[in-house]
C-alpha cells in the first residue's frame, strides 16, 4: 500500500462532509487508526490476523481458519525458525 493511501485520510475524510456528525467523525478516525495500525504492523513485520481471515475467507471457503493464537505461532515459526533464518545468537 503506498504511503499516500495511509496519509490521505488523515488530511481529509472523503466520506464525511462538512456537516458531519460526531459519530461519523469518530468512525472516520477509527478507520484512519486501523489503516495506520495495519501499515505499522507491515513495517515491523508483525502478523496481521484480520488480513489472514480475509484471505482465508476468499481463497479457502469452507475450511476452518486457525485461531489467532495458532496463526501467530505459525507466523513466528515460519519467520524465525525456518532453515536459513537470520539469528543474532
Amino acid at each position: 500500500m503506498p504511503l499516500r493511501n495511509i496519509v490521505l485520510p488523515l488530511l481529509s475524510c472523503r466520506e464525511v462532509g462538512g456537516g458531519s456528525t460526531i459519530e461519523q467523525c469518530l468512525t472516520c478516525a477509527r478507520d484512519v487508526a486501523a489503516q495506520v495500525g495495519q501499515g505499522w504492523r507491515a513495517v515491523i513485520g508483525a502478523p496481521d490476523y484480520k488480513s489472514y481471515l480475509a484471505h482465508h475467507a476468499a481463497y479457502h471457503p469452507g475450511a476452518t481458519p486457525l485461531s489467532e493464537r495458532e496463526y501467530v505461532k505459525m507466523y513466528i515459526e515460519r519467520r524465525y525458525n525456518r532453515p536459513g533464518a537470520g539469528r543474532c545468537c
